[in-house]
């Protein structure tokens, strides 16, 4: 039998490839890389709370500069689908997928891994994503690193890196680190209000003016549909699909960019999707990111369906996740203090403001009309400059 490849040599085979910033949801079969990683200061391991925010957070990576990958279990390569299809490949955003590959036919597994294991390759197959099996013997680990890699560079587009079981030499078990930080006294939820809700357009127009200047990430829909029609900007990275997404992106390019202000202009039917991304942002800590959730109670995009919002609490909700302060705005006499309080916030940890809107709809506006590419082209050409 051939001999596993050492963990250290894969680290250093990705590190050789220019990855420094790592994502993903752990797995046994990739925890001796997990554990080499997190002991390394070279590179950076961000434990996200499902494989789709770390597709997502690795992409914002990238529109910062960075290099990035994700480590998952192939039976959570489903939840990567959305954000894969609809972000990384339309936008033409590179990244190096290591994937365990539980239930690989032929051998044995748990019976519930036999699916996903024989969906893994035709599944990367039918989204057209290069792949290689890592197995000790068939391929030499780091030349094939490197070619998958610089693939992905090259031609802007995922590629993944299949690892069977035992592919892998075990790391000796260590005692486990908890994730401590020091603990943050949250301020109490600030509100503000006062008359009517404001309409989509008078929050978007408001959020733009107070936020010029950031790095902006807007979600799928008429959130980004409204930030484009006033003037497509290269700070704005508009979003024309993978709902829930926002937030995962905005924290990659603060997680990269920790000196720049982010604002990520999110959709309470869009966050509701993605919750967890709440606690991500709360133990990673971003200094200067500002989350600003749009309230209107509906998917407007889709016809206007009802949300279930009206019984969430997102500023308590973020304070119990880690964000340092929350607000709430119900009413268009505390939009611009609002917005101006999330803005002042900046420097001093991650924040939440629920920005309540009315239902009614105006005209509906078409998507940007700029391909996905070029957004992404000026989004990272914005951030390089600054």
């Amino acid at each position: 039998m051939n001999a596993a490849f050492t963990p250290e040599r894969l680290l250093e085979a990705l590190r050789a490839a220019g990855v420094r910033e790592l994502a993903g949801v752990p797995c046994s079969i990739l925890d001796p890389l997990l554990r080499v990683a997190e002991q390394r200061a070279e590179v950076r391991y961000a434990a996200c709370s499902v494989e789709g925010e770390a597709v997502a957070f690795a992409c914002g990576a990238w529109l910062a500069g960075a290099r990035a990958a994700v480590l998952l279990q192939n039976s959570g390569l489903g939840n990567t689908v959305n954000p894969l299809a609809s972000l990384a490949l339309p936008y033409r955003v590179p990244l190096l997928i290591v994937a365990s590959w539980r239930g690989e036919p032929g051998r044995e597994d748990a019976v519930h891994h036999a699916a996903m294991g024989a969906a893994t390759l035709p599944l990367l197959a039918a989204l057209e994503i290069p792949h290689l099996v890592l197995r000790p013997g068939a391929c030499d680990l780091e030349p094939a690193v490197a070619a998958l890699a610089a693939r992905a560079w090259a031609e802007r587009r995922p590629v993944a890196l299949v690892v069977p079981r035992g592919a892998l030499a075990g790391a000796a078990a260590a005692a486990p680190q908890l994730g401590e930080r020091p603990a943050v006294i949250a301020e109490p939820p600030v509100h503000f209000g006062g008359g009517p809700r404001p309409s989509r357009r008078e929050a978007v127009a408001a959020f733009a003016t107070t936020f010029a200047g950031a790095a902006v990430v807007s979600t799928t829909g008429f959130a980004s549909r409204e930030l484009a029609d006033a003037g497509v900007r290269a700070s704005h990275f508009y979003m024309q699909g993978s709902m829930g997404f926002a937030l995962a992106i905005g924290l990659g390019v603060a997680r990269v960019r920790p000196t720049r202000d982010v604002a990520v202009l999110d959709g309470d039917g869009a966050l509701l999707m993605r919750l967890g991304s709440l606690a991500t942002v709360g133990a990673l800590a971003p200094p200067r990111l500002a989350h600003v959730v749009l309230d209107n109670g509906a998917y407007a995009s889709t016809g206007g369906q009802r949300t279930v919002a009206a019984s969430v609490d997102f500023a308590a909700a973020a304070l119990a996740c880690g964000y340092g302060a929350a607000a709430d705005c119900d009413g268009s006499a505390g939009l611009a203090a609002a917005l101006a309080w999330s803005r002042e916030r900046m420097g001093r940890g991650p924040s939440l403001l629920r920005l309540r809107i009315t239902a009614a709809e105006g005209p509906v506006r078409g998507r940007p009309e700029v391909a996905p590419e070029v957004i992404a082209d000026a989004f990272r050409g914005f951030l390089a400059a600054g």
